[in-house]
């Protein structure tokens, strides 16, 4: 079967890409409003950029009425945010923050902040691996603002610490696939480097 792009509407390209790109990463994303209220939403388009600085990107898509979701526009407004990184144990409760709140996702939810060192958007204090961000770009693409962040510093759960790096042996991050379905890394395949 080939299926054009072009005969699908929004509704049917949406379910079919994030059905098929799978499985992506979730940046549970912490920002703070010029007026002093914060937010929390998970993005699954995200993905680490460079690493000479550290970068990273997140999408957000607008929504149905051309606007930003308040994640962007505060973004856009203070320039930093932060990445946590979820969990299995926190699933649901990184799930529910992905409804429509008016107000604070921490306070609706029940999430308790963990204070930044260098900016001061909230992270998520459960969370055993976060970054701060500041933002260095925005690219409007299709329906979405990309955000690309250099990550200025980093949380890591001492437990998970391994000489510079994330032990995955105790690590148990999320992965959205499509529809309502997560997933977590299951079996781990090691591979030394390729050589020609």
């Amino acid at each position: 079967m080939f299926v054009a792009s072009a005969e699908l509407d929004r509704a049917a390209a949406y379910r079919l890409f994030i059905s098929a790109v799978i499985p992506r990463p979730i940046a549970w994303v912490g920002s703070l409003a010029a007026d002093g209220t914060d937010n929390l939403a998970p993005y699954s388009y995200f993905m680490g950029v460079s690493s000479v600085p550290p970068m990273l990107a997140f999408a957000a898509a607008r929504l149905r009425d051309g606007t930003h979701k308040h994640t962007a526009r505060n973004v856009l407004a203070t320039g930093e945010f932060t990445v946590s990184i979820a969990e299995e144990p926190l699933l649901d409760t990184m799930h529910q923050t992905s409804a429509a709140y008016a107000d604070s996702e921490f306070d609706a939810v029940g999430i308790a902040r963990g204070t930044s060192v260098h900016i001061r958007a909230p992270r998520v204090a459960a969370a055993r691996v976060a970054m701060e961000c500041v933002l260095r770009q925005h690219h409007e693409v299709g329906n979405s603002t990309m955000f690309v962040g250099e990550v200025i510093g980093w949380f890591v759960a001492d437990e998970l610490w391994n000489h510079g790096e994330v032990d995955l042996s105790g690590f148990r991050p999320l992965g959205r696939l499509g529809g309502d379905a997560y997933t977590t890394l299951g079996t781990v395949h090691r591979r030394p480097p390729a050589k020609v």
